[in-house]
């Protein structure tokens, strides 16, 4: 026994000498030289059966060796009949999960909410021309836009709740949230034949349910892909601009073959089906730990987050004008519903090309570049091809040139955003630059109502087309102020491609 206790106090200083880094021996008379832990003991057999007098060791030396302090940086080495170095679980599940496996589930799942979601928002306008010419025709356009002014402002605003109902139940259970509200809205609507019902239902109860889910969709990629991250969004993105080949027809065909009502449950069951299936597909991913607040007033004090803001809402205001109106002028030329519907196809084809696009031209020339040109090139096209012509081809041209030029906004944001903000401040920061989309459309589309009042008589869109071609070319003119900022205050940026 005196033997034993020599071998713990020997055992015992060896422990607080060795570096925590390094795997922790056992004293022993004999090391093998094959293996790299051995046990303690009065003599090791050739066959390493162990005796128990090196049991009694072994556990002796764990208490001692569980006394000391070991470094507050490195993983605690137990001494134990089997010490093999273990891994971290948490990383090799961070690892396996990026950029493969149910990441392209993830991203599956995330486009085809954009498609319906956005899809039915572009599509909008084939709406907002039957209210105005076939339901609501005694009402004003002023009093009618608000169904969309609610619809807009709730989808793109709403998303700042997201990040709070994340940290607090959870990325699937607020994803189920979304779905269900966004459901309900459409369901509900199907059964409201007044202005103020369908500001509620279809305005402000599926707008909230769709802002829900867009803000966690955005979240996503940043969670799954690593190296493909700036694919996904593209690709997600995209889903809003084809969601508008997709839904348009379907409202369209449905508005004037089954009327307002089944048009309505359409979109609702297939609403339904597309955000059930995201609830599946958006796991828990327990290293995500979103902001419990719905706003932090920080991230306003940051100047890339007011330009970002700035920017959106002149953007947006300007997009919406042809988004609600384009179709109207179509038929006011003399067209048919189904050829502005036609249009709304070609602008979502291009839309939805660009958009697809949008991550190859942010790589070879910057996303904040690519930005400035398409917001000028809006503005241009606008003022030059839809103000002074009344020209169908002309008309046609011009709807998918703003296609391609003038969604990019939306792509491209959150690329921006993702670069330059760690994960758990991308949901609050998306939210505060859509809540600001949100803001203008909620201030501009009545203005742009009453503009068609009274100014407009009910008949001139001449005023409406100059008011968007020159909120793109000033929204071009803060993303111009943006760049410049960048290179200047933003060190990890004055060498890179924004």
């Amino acid at each position: 026994m005196s033997d034993i206790h020599k071998l713990i106090n020997s055992s015992a200083k060896d422990a607080q000498i060795v570096e925590p880094t390094q795997q922790r021996t056992s004293a022993s008379h004999s090391i093998s030289e094959t293996q790299q832990r051995t046990s303690a003991s009065h003599s090791i057999s050739e066959t390493q059966q162990r005796t128990s007098a090196s049991h009694s060791i072994s556990e002796t030396q764990q208490r001692t060796s569980a006394s000391h302090s070991i470094s507050e940086t490195q993983q605690r080495a137990s001494v134990s009949h089997s010490t093999s170095e273990t891994k971290q679980p948490e990383q090799v599940t961070v690892d396996a999960r990026m950029d493969h496996g149910w990441a392209w589930v993830v991203l599956l799942s995330g486009t085809l909410n954009y498609l319906v979601l956005f899809g039915t928002f572009n599509a909008f306008g084939l709406f907002q021309e039957y209210y105005l010419n076939t339901l609501f025709v005694s009402e004003s356009a002023t009093t009618i836009s608000w169904i969309g002014t609610l619809t807009v402002t709730c989808i793109l605003g709403v998303g700042l709740i997201a990040g709070p109902l994340m940290a607090r139940v959870g990325i699937r259970y607020a994803t189920l949230v979304g779905a269900f509200l966004s459901s309900l809205g459409l369901l509900l609507a199907a059964f409201s034949d007044k202005v103020w019902q369908l500001a509620i239902t279809q305005g402000i109860i599926y707008g909230a349910g769709g802002s829900i889910l867009i803000n966690i969709t955005l979240v996503m990629p940043s969670l799954w892909f690593s190296k493909h991250k700036n694919l996904a969004l593209a690709i997600i993105s995209s889903g809003s601009g084809f969601g508008g080949m997709v839904i348009g027809p379907i409202i369209e065909n449905t508005l004037k073959k089954l009327g307002i009502r089944w048009s309505l449950l359409v979109l609702f069951f297939i609403n339904l089906a597309i955000t059930s299936f995201s609830v599946i597909a958006y796991r828990p991913v327990s290293s995500f730990k979103p902001l419990n607040k719905v706003l932090d007033l920080r991230l306003l004090g940051r100047p890339l987050t007011m330009f970002l803001c700035i920017g959106g809402f002149l953007a947006e205001w300007a997009y919406v004008v042809p988004s609600f109106y384009f179709p109207a002028t179509v038929i006011s030329i003399g067209k048919s519903r189904s050829v502005a519907s036609n249009t709304i196809l070609a602008f979502s084809a291009a839309s939805g090309i660009s958009r697809l696009a949008s991550s190859h031209m942010a790589r070879f020339f910057g996303p904040n570049k690519v930005l400035i040109f398409a917001m000028l090139g809006s503005g241009i096209v606008t003022l030059s091809m839809w103000l002074p012509f009344k020209n169908f081809i002309v008309y046609y041209i011009f709807f998918v040139i703003l296609g391609f030029l003038s969604p990019l906004f939306f792509p491209l944001c959150p690329v921006i955003i993702a670069r330059n903000y760690p994960n758990n401040e991308i949901s609050m920061t998306i939210g505060v630059v859509y809540l600001a989309y949100g803001l203008s459309t909620l201030i501009g589309v009545p203005i742009t109502g009453l503009l068609f009042d009274t100014i407009g008589n009910r008949e001139s869109y001449t005023v409406l087309i100059i008011l968007s071609g020159v909120l793109f070319l000033l929204s071009s003119l803060v993303l111009v102020f943006q760049y410049i900022y960048c290179k200047k205050y933003i060190p990890s940026l004055k060498n890179e491609k924004i």
